[in-house]
Protein backbone atom coordinates (compact mmCIF):
# COMPACT_ATOMS: atom_id res chain seq x y z
CA UNK A 1 0.00 0.00 0.00
CA UNK A 2 2.89 1.97 0.62
CA UNK A 3 4.53 1.73 -2.38
CA UNK A 4 1.47 2.27 -4.47
CA UNK A 5 0.62 5.05 -2.58
CA UNK A 6 3.97 7.07 -3.15
CA UNK A 7 3.78 5.77 -6.90
CA UNK A 8 0.42 7.89 -7.39
CA UNK A 9 1.90 10.75 -5.32
CA UNK A 10 5.23 10.57 -7.55
CA UNK A 11 2.85 10.25 -10.74
CA UNK A 12 0.40 12.83 -10.16
CA UNK A 13 2.63 15.84 -8.35
CA UNK A 14 4.42 16.70 -11.51
CA UNK A 15 1.59 17.32 -13.99
CA UNK A 16 0.93 20.76 -12.00
CA UNK A 17 4.63 22.42 -13.47
CA UNK A 18 6.03 24.02 -10.65
CA UNK A 19 3.73 22.22 -8.17
CA UNK A 20 2.03 23.74 -5.40
CA UNK A 21 3.25 27.06 -6.60
CA UNK A 22 2.19 26.94 -9.93
CA UNK A 23 -0.81 25.60 -9.01
CA UNK A 24 -1.76 28.38 -6.09
CA UNK A 25 -0.78 31.23 -8.83
CA UNK A 26 -2.70 29.87 -11.47
CA UNK A 27 -5.26 29.76 -9.33
CA UNK A 28 -5.48 33.62 -9.25
CA UNK A 29 -5.55 34.02 -13.22
CA UNK A 30 -9.05 36.03 -13.24
CA UNK A 31 -8.39 39.28 -15.28
CA UNK A 32 -9.94 42.66 -14.66
CA UNK A 33 -9.70 44.77 -17.86
CA UNK A 34 -10.39 48.03 -15.19
CA UNK A 35 -7.23 47.39 -13.36
CA UNK A 36 -5.67 50.74 -12.47
CA UNK A 37 -2.16 51.67 -11.97
CA UNK A 38 -0.55 54.25 -9.48
CA UNK A 39 2.73 55.11 -11.45
CA UNK A 40 3.98 58.05 -8.97
CA UNK A 41 5.92 55.96 -6.89
CA UNK A 42 7.96 54.15 -9.80
CA UNK A 43 10.95 55.44 -9.56
CA UNK A 44 12.59 57.46 -12.61
CA UNK A 45 15.11 55.27 -13.73
CA UNK A 46 12.78 52.32 -13.90
CA UNK A 47 10.36 51.28 -16.74
CA UNK A 48 8.00 47.94 -15.58
CA UNK A 49 6.35 45.55 -18.56
CA UNK A 50 3.97 43.29 -17.70
CA UNK A 51 0.53 42.27 -19.71
CA UNK A 52 -2.53 41.62 -19.53
CA UNK A 53 -5.48 40.79 -21.62
CA UNK A 54 -2.93 40.54 -24.84
CA UNK A 55 -2.23 44.00 -24.12
CA UNK A 56 1.88 44.81 -23.39
CA UNK A 57 1.56 47.92 -20.79
CA UNK A 58 4.71 49.59 -19.73
CA UNK A 59 4.64 51.81 -16.85
CA UNK A 60 7.17 54.40 -16.16
CA UNK A 61 6.96 57.56 -13.61
CA UNK A 62 5.15 59.67 -16.22
CA UNK A 63 2.26 57.08 -17.03
CA UNK A 64 0.82 54.18 -18.88
CA UNK A 65 1.04 53.10 -22.31
CA UNK A 66 -0.73 50.05 -23.78
CA UNK A 67 0.27 47.72 -27.03
CA UNK A 68 -2.69 45.69 -27.85
CA UNK A 69 -1.18 42.48 -29.54
CA UNK A 70 -4.63 40.93 -30.83
CA UNK A 71 -3.34 37.47 -28.66
CA UNK A 72 -5.45 37.78 -25.56
CA UNK A 73 -3.22 34.43 -24.04
CA UNK A 74 -0.46 36.57 -24.92
CA UNK A 75 2.11 36.03 -21.04
CA UNK A 76 6.01 37.06 -20.00
CA UNK A 77 6.73 39.98 -22.20
CA UNK A 78 10.00 41.68 -22.02
CA UNK A 79 11.33 44.65 -23.91
CA UNK A 80 14.02 43.94 -26.58
CA UNK A 81 15.02 47.75 -27.89
CA UNK A 82 12.02 49.11 -29.30
CA UNK A 83 10.34 45.51 -29.56
CA UNK A 84 9.03 42.56 -27.35
CA UNK A 85 9.29 39.36 -26.97
CA UNK A 86 6.53 37.05 -25.22
CA UNK A 87 4.65 33.57 -25.10
CA UNK A 88 1.47 33.17 -26.44
CA UNK A 89 -0.23 30.38 -24.26
CA UNK A 90 -2.74 27.86 -25.58
CA UNK A 91 -4.45 25.48 -24.10
CA UNK A 92 -2.11 22.65 -25.69
CA UNK A 93 1.09 24.10 -26.80
CA UNK A 94 2.47 27.82 -26.68
CA UNK A 95 4.68 29.66 -29.18
CA UNK A 96 7.70 32.25 -28.25
CA UNK A 97 6.91 35.14 -30.72
CA UNK A 98 8.56 38.60 -31.81
CA UNK A 99 6.33 41.77 -31.34
CA UNK A 100 6.74 45.34 -32.84
CA UNK A 101 6.38 48.37 -31.14
CA UNK A 102 2.85 48.54 -32.46
CA UNK A 103 2.35 44.60 -31.18
CA UNK A 104 2.10 43.16 -34.71
CA UNK A 105 4.00 39.93 -34.99
CA UNK A 106 7.23 40.44 -36.88
CA UNK A 107 8.80 37.39 -36.26
CA UNK A 108 8.13 33.24 -35.26
CA UNK A 109 11.06 32.66 -32.78
CA UNK A 110 9.77 29.36 -31.23
CA UNK A 111 6.51 27.40 -32.53
CA UNK A 112 4.73 25.12 -30.38
CA UNK A 113 1.96 24.49 -32.59
CA UNK A 114 3.08 21.24 -34.72
CA UNK A 115 -0.51 20.48 -36.28
CA UNK A 116 -0.63 17.48 -34.01
CA UNK A 117 -1.59 17.25 -30.08
CA UNK A 118 0.25 14.42 -29.55
CA UNK A 119 3.70 16.67 -30.56
CA UNK A 120 3.01 20.34 -29.46
CA UNK A 121 5.54 21.58 -27.90
CA UNK A 122 5.88 24.03 -24.47
CA UNK A 123 7.94 27.39 -24.79
CA UNK A 124 8.29 29.36 -21.82
CA UNK A 125 10.27 31.73 -19.40
CA UNK A 126 12.26 33.40 -21.77
CA UNK A 127 15.06 35.47 -21.02
CA UNK A 128 16.99 37.58 -22.44
CA UNK A 129 20.75 38.16 -22.47
CA UNK A 130 23.00 41.45 -21.06
CA UNK A 131 23.97 41.73 -24.83
CA UNK A 132 20.53 40.89 -26.01
CA UNK A 133 21.72 38.12 -28.35
CA UNK A 134 20.89 35.30 -26.49
CA UNK A 135 17.10 33.72 -25.19
CA UNK A 136 17.27 31.20 -22.57
CA UNK A 137 13.86 29.37 -22.40
CA UNK A 138 12.55 25.98 -20.83
CA UNK A 139 10.55 23.29 -23.11
CA UNK A 140 9.57 19.98 -23.30
CA UNK A 141 10.64 20.06 -27.70
CA UNK A 142 13.11 17.01 -27.09
CA UNK A 143 10.17 14.50 -25.18
CA UNK A 144 10.13 12.30 -28.22
CA UNK A 145 14.03 11.96 -28.28
CA UNK A 146 14.08 11.52 -24.19
CA UNK A 147 10.98 9.89 -23.26
CA UNK A 148 10.73 12.98 -20.42
CA UNK A 149 8.08 14.98 -20.37
CA UNK A 150 9.34 17.43 -18.04
CA UNK A 151 10.82 20.99 -19.49
CA UNK A 152 14.40 21.07 -20.14
CA UNK A 153 16.44 24.38 -20.67
CA UNK A 154 17.48 25.65 -24.13
CA UNK A 155 19.04 28.92 -25.25
CA UNK A 156 18.20 30.50 -28.56
CA UNK A 157 20.79 32.65 -30.41
CA UNK A 158 19.01 35.14 -32.03
CA UNK A 159 21.75 35.83 -34.55
CA UNK A 160 21.56 32.26 -36.06
CA UNK A 161 18.46 31.02 -35.11
CA UNK A 162 20.03 28.17 -33.56
CA UNK A 163 18.97 26.10 -30.11
CA UNK A 164 21.47 24.46 -28.04
CA UNK A 165 20.23 22.41 -24.90
CA UNK A 166 21.83 23.52 -21.26
CA UNK A 167 20.52 21.71 -18.98
CA UNK A 168 18.52 18.83 -18.28
CA UNK A 169 15.42 17.84 -16.00
CA UNK A 170 15.04 15.59 -13.47
CA UNK A 171 12.26 13.36 -14.83
CA UNK A 172 8.93 13.69 -13.73
CA UNK A 173 9.66 16.35 -11.69
CA UNK A 174 7.84 19.75 -13.17
CA UNK A 175 10.88 20.53 -15.02
CA UNK A 176 13.52 23.05 -14.90
CA UNK A 177 11.88 26.75 -14.29
CA UNK A 178 12.72 30.64 -14.34
CA UNK A 179 15.91 31.38 -16.29
CA UNK A 180 18.19 34.02 -15.99
CA UNK A 181 21.31 35.41 -16.40
CA UNK A 182 23.68 37.04 -14.31
CA UNK A 183 23.59 40.83 -15.67
CA UNK A 184 27.57 40.87 -15.49
CA UNK A 185 28.98 37.79 -16.31
CA UNK A 186 26.97 36.49 -20.11
CA UNK A 187 28.39 32.85 -19.54
CA UNK A 188 26.29 32.23 -16.46
CA UNK A 189 22.50 31.17 -15.93
CA UNK A 190 20.66 30.15 -13.37
CA UNK A 191 17.54 28.60 -12.80
CA UNK A 192 14.95 26.56 -10.72
CA UNK A 193 15.33 22.91 -10.57
CA UNK A 194 12.64 20.81 -9.45
CA UNK A 195 13.33 17.65 -8.37
CA UNK A 196 12.13 15.02 -5.08
CA UNK A 197 13.34 13.99 -1.91
CA UNK A 198 14.06 9.80 -0.66
CA UNK A 199 10.50 10.44 0.49
CA UNK A 200 9.18 11.86 -2.99
CA UNK A 201 8.59 15.56 -1.57
CA UNK A 202 9.01 17.79 -4.01
CA UNK A 203 11.36 20.61 -3.66
CA UNK A 204 13.99 23.44 -6.18
CA UNK A 205 16.88 24.65 -5.83
CA UNK A 206 18.28 27.55 -7.68
CA UNK A 207 21.34 26.21 -9.75
CA UNK A 208 23.93 28.02 -11.26
CA UNK A 209 25.57 26.98 -14.71
CA UNK A 210 28.89 28.04 -16.14
CA UNK A 211 28.33 28.15 -20.21
CA UNK A 212 32.39 28.11 -20.09
CA UNK A 213 33.35 25.35 -17.79
CA UNK A 214 29.90 23.52 -18.40
CA UNK A 215 29.65 23.10 -14.77
CA UNK A 216 26.60 23.47 -12.17
CA UNK A 217 26.18 24.94 -8.73
CA UNK A 218 23.28 25.06 -6.52
CA UNK A 219 23.39 28.13 -5.24
CA UNK A 220 20.45 27.53 -2.55
CA UNK A 221 19.98 24.06 -0.56
CA UNK A 222 17.29 21.55 -0.88
CA UNK A 223 16.15 22.84 2.78
CA UNK A 224 15.30 26.71 1.37
CA UNK A 225 13.03 25.09 -1.24
CA UNK A 226 14.05 28.19 -3.22
CA UNK A 227 12.71 29.74 -6.83
CA UNK A 228 12.24 32.95 -8.69
CA UNK A 229 15.35 34.54 -8.42
CA UNK A 230 16.71 37.76 -9.74
CA UNK A 231 19.92 39.35 -9.98
CA UNK A 232 20.57 42.82 -8.63
CA UNK A 233 21.78 45.20 -11.94
CA UNK A 234 25.13 45.37 -10.54
CA UNK A 235 25.30 41.64 -9.60
CA UNK A 236 26.41 41.74 -6.03
CA UNK A 237 22.68 40.54 -4.48
CA UNK A 238 20.25 37.64 -5.49
CA UNK A 239 16.95 37.96 -4.23
CA UNK A 240 14.55 34.68 -4.83
CA UNK A 241 11.32 33.12 -2.66
CA UNK A 242 11.63 30.45 -0.34
CA UNK A 243 9.11 27.72 0.72
CA UNK A 244 8.18 27.58 4.38
CA UNK A 245 7.07 23.78 5.76
CA UNK A 246 3.58 25.64 5.75
CA UNK A 247 3.72 26.40 2.40
CA UNK A 248 4.00 30.16 3.60
CA UNK A 249 6.68 32.42 1.96
CA UNK A 250 9.65 34.03 2.40
CA UNK A 251 11.42 36.94 0.32
CA UNK A 252 14.90 36.31 0.67
CA UNK A 253 18.12 38.19 0.03
CA UNK A 254 21.63 37.26 -0.28
CA UNK A 255 25.24 38.43 -0.79
CA UNK A 256 26.93 37.12 -4.19
CA UNK A 257 30.46 36.18 -4.21
CA UNK A 258 32.71 33.43 -5.85
CA UNK A 259 31.97 31.33 -3.38
CA UNK A 260 28.70 31.01 -3.57
CA UNK A 261 25.68 33.39 -1.38
CA UNK A 262 26.53 34.96 1.96
CA UNK A 263 24.52 36.67 4.43
CA UNK A 264 21.31 35.16 3.50
CA UNK A 265 18.20 36.47 5.30
CA UNK A 266 14.60 37.04 5.17
CA UNK A 267 12.97 40.68 4.61
CA UNK A 268 9.21 39.79 4.32
CA UNK A 269 6.71 37.06 4.75
CA UNK A 270 3.53 36.74 2.35
CA UNK A 271 1.98 35.88 -0.82
CA UNK A 272 4.66 36.99 -3.58
CA UNK A 273 5.64 36.42 -6.92
CA UNK A 274 8.52 37.32 -9.19
CA UNK A 275 10.65 39.66 -6.80
CA UNK A 276 12.95 42.01 -9.34
CA UNK A 277 15.47 44.46 -7.91
CA UNK A 278 15.12 48.03 -8.86
CA UNK A 279 17.99 49.86 -10.50
CA UNK A 280 17.97 52.15 -7.66
CA UNK A 281 19.98 50.51 -4.73
CA UNK A 282 18.15 48.84 -1.82
CA UNK A 283 14.64 49.33 -3.94
CA UNK A 284 12.03 46.32 -5.66
CA UNK A 285 9.40 45.62 -7.17
CA UNK A 286 7.03 42.30 -6.80
CA UNK A 287 3.59 40.59 -7.00
CA UNK A 288 1.70 40.15 -3.68
CA UNK A 289 -1.78 38.17 -3.10
CA UNK A 290 -3.18 39.26 0.11
CA UNK A 291 -5.43 36.23 1.49
CA UNK A 292 -6.95 34.43 -1.29
CA UNK A 293 -7.12 37.28 -3.98
CA UNK A 294 -5.08 37.88 -7.07
CA UNK A 295 -2.02 39.48 -7.52
CA UNK A 296 -1.09 43.30 -7.35
CA UNK A 297 2.13 44.69 -8.35
CA UNK A 298 3.65 46.61 -5.10
CA UNK A 299 7.19 48.32 -4.72
CA UNK A 300 9.21 48.79 -1.40
CA UNK A 301 12.30 49.24 -0.20
CA UNK A 302 15.00 47.30 2.07
CA UNK A 303 15.90 49.20 5.09
CA UNK A 304 17.32 47.60 8.36
CA UNK A 305 17.29 44.05 6.64
CA UNK A 306 13.40 44.26 6.04
CA UNK A 307 10.97 45.65 3.42
CA UNK A 308 9.98 49.32 4.35
CA UNK A 309 7.62 51.76 2.46
CA UNK A 310 5.41 48.44 0.81
CA UNK A 311 3.41 50.53 -1.81
CA UNK A 312 0.52 49.41 -4.03
CA UNK A 313 1.29 50.06 -8.19
CA UNK A 314 -1.88 48.17 -8.68
CA UNK A 315 -5.70 48.44 -7.87
CA UNK A 316 -8.01 45.49 -8.84
CA UNK A 317 -6.02 42.46 -7.65
CA UNK A 318 -6.33 40.79 -11.13
CA UNK A 319 -2.38 40.59 -12.70
CA UNK A 320 -1.34 37.19 -13.76
CA UNK A 321 0.51 35.50 -11.28
CA UNK A 322 1.93 32.93 -13.59
CA UNK A 323 3.16 35.77 -15.88
CA UNK A 324 5.99 38.16 -14.20
CA UNK A 325 6.95 40.91 -15.60
CA UNK A 326 10.22 43.14 -16.17
CA UNK A 327 12.01 45.88 -14.97
CA UNK A 328 14.29 48.15 -17.46
CA UNK A 329 16.24 50.81 -17.04
CA UNK A 330 15.47 54.10 -18.65
CA UNK A 331 17.99 55.63 -20.75
CA UNK A 332 19.01 59.07 -19.56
Amino acid sequence: MKLVRAFIIFALIPLIAGYFVASDQGKKQQINTNTNFNTSNILSTNQITLTQNGKIISLTQKGVTSVDTKHPQLIEVMPVGSNFIGVDKQTNYSSLYEFSETGAILKTLLNGNTGNIDTMDWFTDPAINPTHTKIAFVSDKDKDQTNVQDNALFVLDLHTGTVEKIADPDPHSGGIAHPMWNPVNANLITYDYYQYDDSFNPFSVIEEYDIDAQTTTDLTTQKQNAYQGAFSPNGKQIIFLERNDNITTEMIIAEVTANGLTNVRSIASGDFAYPEFSNTPNHIYYLQAQDNSGYDLYTATIANGTLTNSTLLSTGEQLLGNSGFVVSKIKE
